[in-house]
């Protein structure tokens, strides 16, 4: 079964956030472990709900059945 792209795309985005703390402390910018937390967890969260739902035939609706006179 492949990974939902929602999932995938929050664990990119906070892969490549901690890079780019990374990155910038590298550079001299130095950033507080809580704002390089907040920063992580706030892309994450947006790239999780931006991205598109996978599709799961495996948990479609049932058909409904024929409604029965009683």
């Amino acid at each position: 079964m492949l990974p939902e792209k929602k999932v995938t795309a929050a664990t990119l985005a906070g892969a490549i956030a901690t890079i780019l703390v990374w990155v910038l402390h590298l550079t001299g910018v130095d950033i507080p472990s809580e704002v390089a937390a907040a920063i992580t967890t706030v892309l994450a969260a947006v790239a999780g709900y931006m991205a598109p739902h996978t599709h799961r035939p495996d948990l479609e609706k049932p058909a409904p059945e024929a409604s029965v006179a009683r």
